[in-house]
This record gives structure tokens, C-alpha cells and sequence, in this order.
């Protein structure tokens, strides 16, 4: 505040003196930001550049003219207000002290930090000057602080503006200061929201802030550090992960303060700030993607000629990383054939940061070699895609199996074999174990029977057999008990072989049962099942009849009782590594004819006659056809009747003779 003589000023300098005792009466505010504002404190010795009429009103007291708002302007165009009356200034700054940090002070800093460049149109500088000598200004007397302001009552309009930004203040100090940390596991990126309100939750604009990130994780400057003001609405500040870890965000925002001026008068204006902290905030990060490979091998057996086919899902699982925005990962697949049971038992897991070269060179040196690869691509986490394998990597030949036993598949998404985006996210291959049950399954052979029975056509009451040829079963069937991780059918131990009779049932037309069809017949009065042995199911050559045993070592014997045909039926049902395979009913190598040969004639014996006459010879009954009735009978009575006839010649000739 600047007072005017109410007398006539004297020519020399008069404006001068009366300017430095008026300079008694400024009144000032200060504004403290955690960040420099714009405006430095003026330095030790710098001395202030008078204030402007546009910047202060001028009233009278007790006879004197004064003038109430800022003093004067440092270089930078701070304000300076003084806060002792009754005191003349220099205008010269002999030190700077800031004063302790208070919710009072902190209010007037804030309102002369919002309005340090406003002029005084509306008032405004001459009440930041009146607030500052009510907050600092302890002068009394006629000439003090409160003389002047009974004074000033006479304009109404001044307090009034006062009140006005006694109410604004608490809006533009901070109460509360905290920072809330977001994540994005797809993108990799995050938000730092800062809260910087005020007693009324509303949003503090303006105030300096400094961040700092630590952990792995970067600003979006690159930076572990940034530094900015708060706006009207919520802060935000983009970073993005480097790494797996927790990260936390720290950091200080300045609030406003006054320093006072040291001088001959002292005065007050916008501090530097305090420092005040934000609240620390922590979150857990996951930046490396680590997929999970599920392969379901359908169905648990195929036959050998089939093409070997697999189910494969790529998923980003709790735990293993987000799945990447757009990212495509490409898997690779080989499968292993032909693998015997011990080969169940042998589950091989890769090491730890192991590759999938070195993996398969593992397995190489285990004996396991791949006849069968395949690729897929996967664009977004649980998609399953069905492969089928081929001959070489990168060919359009299927892959068929081509011998019986076990096969398995092994997957892995390898980390050099991706796009840049994504390889950065991968740590390591991810590689499927081998022979995982749920990746493996069972190529059934085929079976070849070759048989033959040892006489092909007997007579009623003779045994019967067959010797029979089995080769394609693997070397230790019967081994394989089966089990429920592998969902793979245990082995059928035992084959089956049938005897079948088919005939007439008399003799007389069995020629019409000659079995002609592949496939066993019914039981009905021309189709008997004679009985149904169990051999081993295994390679090599069986035999069926003569007393030799079955698989449980019990002789079987098989007697061809009435006349017909005998058909050997061997079959195997089939399980989880075996074709079923069954003989053909109508092969002729795998029957017996039993058939009733005629009885030879008898020569009767020799009756003592006398010579007959020579007669001509009798002709002898054509031959019977084999009918199934005996022919010695016509025989028989043929030879009587001649002997009768002879008998009757010589007895006519000896009556003959009597007579001469």
C-alpha cells in the first residue's frame, strides 16, 4: 500500500519520498508449487520494480493518500505484497525465507499463484492484499495494519472480493494425493492415474508432479521418471512392461507456499513449493508369454495304412502371460511310430530353457527318430487346429502308418521361429513331453493266417486236424495289460478256432453243402458247430487235432463221426494293436470230406457138379452206381440161380440115358 501526502508535494522529488513512505502499507501473497512455476524468487540483492496504478486502488487515511496491492515485480514478473504497515521499504531484497508449510498458507499461495498476472480490474490484487496483511501484518497505531483496514471498510465492494477468494481457495489446494496403477497384460501397457484433489474431492489443476516407475517397466518417454502438472481432469501416464515383476510407482507433487522477503520493509511472494509424497502404489506384472500346448491324439488306435491325424490348442492360461494382441504363433509337430511297450514306460520331459533341436537330439540319441511332422499357426489363445502328418517337413504327402506297435507326438512353439513382436515375449520354447498319454495311440497291425489241414478227405471215425500259419502280431503281444492313461485297449490274449460240420445228414447229397461262402453259417439240422478252441494269440504256426494242446494245455482231439464236410475257422478278435482278422469259411485248404466208400464184393465158394455142356456165357448186371445201398446181394442170388440151372441139365440127361 502506497500513502500520498495530503499536502502540497515540494518541487524536488516530491513523488519519490512520498512514494517510499506509502510503500509501508503493501499487503502480499504467496504460492508455493512442488515444481518451479515459472516465476523465481527475486535473489538477494535484486531490488523491485514499482508497481503499476493498474495493479492497486487508492484510498485515504488519515489525511494521507495510500494505495492498497502489490508493491512491486521482481525480473520475472512476480508480485511482491508487504506485510508491514507502518514500515518504508527500499524495495531492495536483502534475504529470502520461506515460511513453514500450513493449510493457511497454503491457500494464499494458491490464490496468488492463480492470479499473479491478473490485474486489477475487478479487485482482485488489491484483496490478495488485504488477505495478505490479515494472514502476516502484526503492525498497530493509527498508522498499522488495522487503522488502514477500518479505513477500507468504506468500500464494500473490496471485501466482498475478499470473501469471494477466501471461498475459492480451498478448491485450489490439494488434499489428497494418490496414484492408481492400470495394466493391459494383452498390450503389455498401463496407465499411472493421478488423484490430485482437494478437501472436496474435486480435481486440483496446475500442481508439479514428479513420478518415478521401478521395476520392469518403462514410461512411455522410455524414462523411470516423468514430470508434469496436473490438468482439470484425472492425470494419466502411459508406461509399458520390460519384464515379469512387481511394479511400483512413487513420487511427490508440490504444493503451494510463500517466502518472505527480508528487507526494510518485509514483504511476501510465491514460494518454490513444498514437496509433498503421492501415496506408493504396487502391482504385480506379467510381461513373458508362456503358452500352453494340449494335444488330444483321435482315436486311440488306427489301423496301419491310416493317416495319422492330431488335435492341437495353443491357450494362454492364469499365470503364463496374455495372449498378445494379433500376435500368431506357429507351432511345429513330429511324431514317432512303430514304438514298442517299453516305450510307455520311457516319458521323456524337456529340460528346463531347452530348445526343441536339442530336445529332439535327446530323443535321437534314446533311439527315437520321427517318420511323420506337421505345422499349424494359432491366432488367438484356446483355438484347436487338426493336423495331419506327412512324409517330410514342409511336403503335401501324407504321412499313412506303416506298422503296427505305439505312436506318440511331440509339439513345441519355438521362440526363434516367431515374429519379432512376439519373440520378445517368449523366454523359452515350449515344448510337449514325449509319449504324454494323451498324445499317444496304437497302430493295430494286420494279420495274415495261412492253414491247411493235414488230410483233406477221410473216412467216418478218423481225427481230423489243421496246422495254421499266424504271423503280424507284435513280438510281445499278450504283454500289454492295458491302461486307462493311455485309454488303449489291453491285448486279447487268445485266438479262437471253430470246427464246423455241414452236410446231407445221410450221405446221399452233402455235395450241396460244400461250403461256398466267406462267412459262418447258422446253426441249423445242416450246420453243427462241432466245438471252439483258444490258442495263443501270437505269431507263429498252431495245431488243431491229433491230441496236440490248445493254449491251455488241454489235448484237443476232433473225430470226424458221420459223413459231410469239417471246416476249420481260426479267428482273432481284435484289440487295441491288432487288426481283428478272422479265415475264410469257404477257403478249401481249411476242410475235410468224410465219405463212405462201397464194399467190395464177395467170391462164393466152389460146389462139386459134373461138367456141363459148354452154353454160352451168361451176361454178366452192369455195375450199381454208389447210391449208398450195398450191391453183394444181386450177386449172390445170380450165382444161385446158375448153380440151380445147372443142376437141372444133368439131372434131364441121366433120365436120358435110363431111357435108351
Amino acid at each position: 500500500m502506497t500513502a500520498y501526502g495530503t499536502q502540497q508535494p515540494r518541487p524536488a522529488e516530491p513523488l519519490h519520498r512520498r512514494f517510499l513512505a506509502a510503500l509501508a502499507a503493501c499487503v502480499a501473497v504467496a504460492l508455493a508449487l512442488a515444481a518451479p512455476w515459472g516465476a523465481a524468487v527475486a535473489a538477494p540483492g535484486e531490488t523491485l520494480a514499482t508497481a503499476k496504478s493498474e495493479d492497486y486502488f487508492l484510498y485515504t487515511h488519515n489525511g494521507s493518500t495510500y494505495w492498497i496491492g502489490p508493491i512491486g515485480y521482481d525480473s520475472a514478473g512476480g508480485r511482491y505484497y508487504c506485510i508491514e504497515q507502518t514500515r518504508p521499504t527500499s524495495l531492495r531484497v536483502n534475504a529470502v525465507s520461506p515460511l513453514p508449510d500450513s493449510p493457511q498458507n497454503r491457500r494464499i499461495a494458491a490464490l496468488l499463484r492463480k492470479y499473479q498476472h491478473v490485474h486489477n480490474s475487478d479487485y482482485t490484487q488489491t484483496a490478495l492484499a488485504i488477505i495478505v496483511h490479515d494472514a502476516f501484518d502484526d503492525t498497530t497505531g493509527s498508522a498499522g495494519w488495522g487503522a488502514n483496514r477500518e479505513t477500507l471498510r468504506q468500500y464494500p465492494r473490496l471485501f466482498e472480493r475478499v470473501d469471494e477468494l477466501l471461498a475459492e481457495a480451498p478448491q485450489l489446494v490439494p488434499e489428497t494425493m494418490t496414484a492408481e496403477l492400470e495394466y493391459d497384460p494383452v498390450t503389455r501397457t498401463g496407465n499411472v492415474r493421478l488423484h490430485i484433489r482437494n478437501g472436496s474431492g474435486g480435481t486440483v489443476a496446475g500442481m508439479p508432479f514428479t513420478l518415478k516407475i521401478d521395476g520392469p517397466a518403462r514410461f512411455g518417454n522410455g524414462s523411470t521418471t516423468v514430470t508434469g502438472t496436473s490438468g482439470d481432469y484425472t492425470t494419466v501416464i502411459t508406461w509399458h512392461a520390460t519384464g515379469d515383476g512387481p511394479v511400483t510407482v512413487t513420487g511427490s507433487a508440490t504444493v503451494p507456499s510463500i517466502d518472505r522477503i527480508i528487507s526494510t520493509q518485509d514483504m511476501v511472494t510465491l514460494g518454490g513449493g513444498h514437496m509433498q509424497a503421492i501415496d506408493e502404489v504396487t502391482i504385480p506384472v506379467r510381461y513373458s508369454f508362456n503358452p500352453t500346448i494340449t494335444t488330444r491324439i483321435s482315436p486311440k488306435s488306427i489301423a496301419t495304412g491310416a493317416p495319422v491325424t492330431d488335435d492341437v490348442q495353443v491357450s494362454a492360461l492364469p499365470g503364463s502371460g496374455a495372449w498378445p494382441r494379433g500376435a500368431q504363433l506357429h507351432a511345429r509337430g513330429w511324431y514317432f511310430g512303430g514304438l514298442p511297450i517299453h516305450a510307455l514306460g520311457e516319458r521323456y520331459v524337456p529340460n528346463a530353457h531347452a530348445t526343441a533341436p536339442e530336445f529332439l537330439e535327446q530323443l535321437a540319441r534314446a533311439g527315437y527318430e520321427p517318420c511323420a511332422f506337421a505345422e499349424a499357426t494359432f491366432g488367438a489363445s484356446g483355438q484347436t487346429v487338426h493336423v495331419q502328418g506327412v512324409r517330410e517337413p514342409g511336403s503335401d504327402e501324407p504321412y499313412l502308418a506303416e506298422q503296427g506297435g505305439f505312436g506318440t507326438w511331440v509339439w513345441a512353439v519355438e521362440r526363434d521361429r516367431q515374429a519379432g513382436d512376439v519373440r520378445e515375449l517368449l523366454v523359452d520354447d515350449v515344448i510337449t513331453a514325449f509319449m504324454d498319454p494323451s498324445e499317444t495311440h496304437a497302430v493295430r497291425a494286420p494279420l495274415t493266417v495261412e492253414s491247411r489241414v493235414v488230410e483233406s478227405v477221410v473216412r467216418p471215425g478218423a481225427q481230423i486236424t489243421d496246422v495254421i500259419r499266424v504271423d503280424g502280431f507284435p513280438d510281445e503281444h499278450g504283454d500289454w495289460a492295458g491302461g486307462g492313461e493311455h485309454g488303449i485297449d489291453a491285448d486279447v490274449p487268445y485266438a479262437q478256432v471253430r470246427v464246423w460240420w455241414a452236410g446231407s445228414g445221410d450221405g446221399q447229397d452233402d455235395g450241396a453243402y460244400e461250403p461256398a461262402d466267406a462267412q459262418e453259417p447258422e446253426e441249423d439240422d445242416h450246420h453243427i458247430l462241432i466245438g471252439t478252441w483258444e490258442y495263443e494269440a501270437v505269431n507263429g504256426e498252431i495245431h488243431v487235432g491229433g491230441g496236440a494242446p490248445d493254449a491251455h494245455g488241454d489235448p484237443v482231439e476232433i473225430r470226424a463221426e458221420r459223413p459231410g464236410w469239417y471246416v476249420f475257422v481260426w479267428e482273432f478278435a481284435g484289440d487295441g494293436r491288432v487288426q481283428a482278422a478272422t479265415s475264410s469259411y469257404a477257403d478249401p485248404q481249411e476242410r475235410v470230406f468224410v465219405r463212405v466208400e462201397p464194399e467190395p464184393a464177395r467170391t462164393p465158394e466152389a460146389v462139386p457138379v459134373a461138367e456141363p455142356e459148354p452154353e454160352a456165357e451168361a451176361p454178366q448186371p452192369p455195375a450199381l452206381a454208389t447210391t449208398g445201398v450195398s450191391n453183394v446181394w444181386p450177386i449172390t442170388l445170380g450165382l444161385l440161380t446158375l448153380l440151380a440151372a445147372a443142376i437141372l441139365v444133368v439131372r434131364h440127361r441121366r433120365e436120358l440115358e435110363d431111357g435108351e
